[in-house]
């Protein structure tokens, strides 16, 4: 599997030819934030479909928003229509197949858990990610050499809402996304809470009083491509306050 990785990055074409995404996908390397030049930030929800993915979709056409939604494969086909419906309002990305753990699997298997996903994300809406988020924000190199080879981002965040830790609640998450509301942030919540849509109009109706607007993640790499100071960096240099 690695020999096979190394040949295909001989053949790749130079980054600088490419769209941003592209390019960032051919870096091999994760994405935690945009650039800070502009007035967009991207909202993102893991571990869907779930029960609630429409009643979230509906908050988020009604408030204008736009968002990302980290996928695992093996919920796809249990709430399909969730899939079909988060599409409409933003962009599928790669959560796995069964929210593995990458960074504890190897090349084959973490290959599978992606590759998998990807075909049923395909079959379910007609297209297939470009993005993916590691579960447990857990993954090696290798496992972004893969992405790569599937033509997939890895999409990490500068904000964390804090909705998937034990006694998360929709006060102390809207909290702490809002706290952290600025241009070119990746926010972090999880599709699992039946108040997780009300969270997210609270979180855009805030937004829109920053002047902020929602916008996927793809959106706003394109439109607000990170620095080259910001690639692999660490720490405030990483996603820096306006």
């Amino acid at each position: 599997m690695l020999s096979l990785l190394l040949a295909a990055a001989v053949a790749l074409p130079a980054p600088a030819d490419l769209p941003t995404v592209p390019r960032l996908i051919q870096t091999a390397q994760p994405v935690y934030c945009a650039g800070a030049a502009g007035r967009r930030f991207a909202l993102t929800f893991d571990d869907g479909p779930s029960p609630y993915t429409q009643q979230l979709v509906r908050v988020l056409r009604r408030e204008g928003g736009r968002a990302t939604f980290f996928d695992v494969g093996n919920r796809v086909g249990i709430w399909p229509a969730g899939a079909r419906a988060s599409n409409r309002v933003g962009e599928l990305g790669n959560h796995t197949w069964s929210h593995a753990n990458l960074a504890g699997l190897s090349p084959l298997a973490a290959w599978r858990e992606l590759s998998s996903t990807q075909r049923e994300i395909g079959h379910a809406v007609g297209a297939v990610p470009r993005l993916f988020r590691p579960p447990y924000a857990e993954a090696r190199h290798v496992d972004d050499l893969l992405g790569r080879e599937l033509g997939l981002l890895d999409v990490r965040w500068s904000v964390d809402g804090r909705d998937a830790r034990l006694g998360a609640n929709p006060a102390a998450t809207i909290r702490a996304v809002v706290k952290g509301l600025r241009p070119g942030a990746i926010v972090l919540l999880h599709d699992l809470h039946p108040w997780t849509p009300a969270v997210a109009r609270a979180v855009l109706r805030s937004a829109h009083r920053k002047g902020l607007r929602a916008v996927t993640v793809s959106e706003l790499l394109a439109g607000q491509p990170p620095a080259a100071r910001q690639l692999g960096s660490e720490g405030v240099t990483r996603c820096p306050v306006p």
